[in-house]
């Protein structure tokens, strides 16, 4: 379990910085930077697996697949943070369990139980809560993170259909490669309607034209490569050495670490419907990820 809370703690580091320097530089800038960092870690990581020709073994196809949705799902958390305080982004990045749940029934055709069913309503009610769409909270800006705990949970079922033939380390590669090329071509297209200086927001995240970093905010930048990297692999040994209900309530110590990095460095305090909306969300997530997956087994 401390490899799962110290995988939790490092890969939340990554989000204060895109947050603090989300003003200055397009998102698509950022995830180039950390890629082009974290690439020759992988090379490294191929090497002593074998050599490069590794990354080809296993399903290639289905790992550029996942990683293009990995992708769509990065992006679109990252594009939250100008609108909403950072704990909320995470809480409703935590709705991607019950994703699970709601796409595992059309996509793998497993049943589920009543009391799964009825955790996903109580994890979206939250998921409102936390929006208060309409009544002055996020509202529809809270369609990014949802959106990305989607597209992740999706991600996710690939590989559960398609079988786990392929590595941690192979997987992350194939992801890091289509974060880098995937932001390049978008750059390129996206260029002619680049958003005029000093916009901000997330559209102006999305579409601002790059620049040159200083030398502080390209080290920020970079070190969100190998920040990735290690999160990502502690996590995925975590996961391969207990069940998701042990490491469940662990992982979802990172909407704590954000509430922390929201407050400090942003002065972000939740309000009661962030806290209402978190909790309904998490309890409702970690009866799917628990209780709810034994009620299935079982049945």
């Amino acid at each position: 379990m401390l490899t799962l809370g110290l995988g939790t703690l490092v890969i939340t580091l990554q989000d204060p910085i895109l947050k603090s320097l989300m003003d200055g530089y397009p998102v698509m800038e950022a995830v180039a930077i950390r890629s082009v960092v974290a690439l020759p870690i992988f090379l490294v990581l191929l090497h002593r697996m074998g050599g490069w020709r590794v990354a080809f073994h296993g399903n290639t196809r289905q790992a550029i697949i996942r990683a293009v949705l990995f992708m769509l799902s990065y992006t679109g958390y990252f594009l939250a943070f100008p609108a909403m305080p950072l704990a909320d982004v995470v809480a409703l990045y935590f709705t991607a369990p019950l994703f699970v749940v709601l796409l595992s029934w059309p996509y793998l055709g497993e049943r589920q139980s009543l009391g799964r069913w009825i955790a996903v309503i109580v994890g979206f009610t939250g998921a409102l809560v936390v929006a208060q769409p309409g009544m002055g909270g996020v509202g529809w800006a809270a369609l990014l993170p949802v959106a990305a705990a989607a597209l992740y949970a999706f991600g996710q079922l690939m590989a559960r259909r398609y079988g786990e033939d392929t590595s941690a380390t192979v997987l992350s590669f194939h992801q890091n490669s289509v974060y880098l090329l995937g932001a390049l071509v978008f750059s390129l297209i996206a260029a002619p309607f680049a958003t005029a200086p000093g916009e901000t927001g997330s559209l102006a995240f999305l579409l601002r034209a790059w620049v040159m970093p200083g030398g502080q905010d390209l080290l920020l930048l970079g070190l969100c490569g190998p920040i990735a990297v290690a999160g990502t692999i502690l996590l995925t040994k975590a996961y391969r050495e207990a069940p998701p209900g042990a490491v469940a309530p662990i992982e979802y110590m990172a909407l704590i670490w954000a509430t922390l990095w929201g407050f400090l460095l942003f002065s972000e305090i939740p309000d009661t419907a962030s806290i209402i909306g978190a909790a309904l969300i998490i309890a409702s997530g970690l009866f799917a990820v628990t209780r709810g997956a034994a009620a299935v087994r079982g049945s």
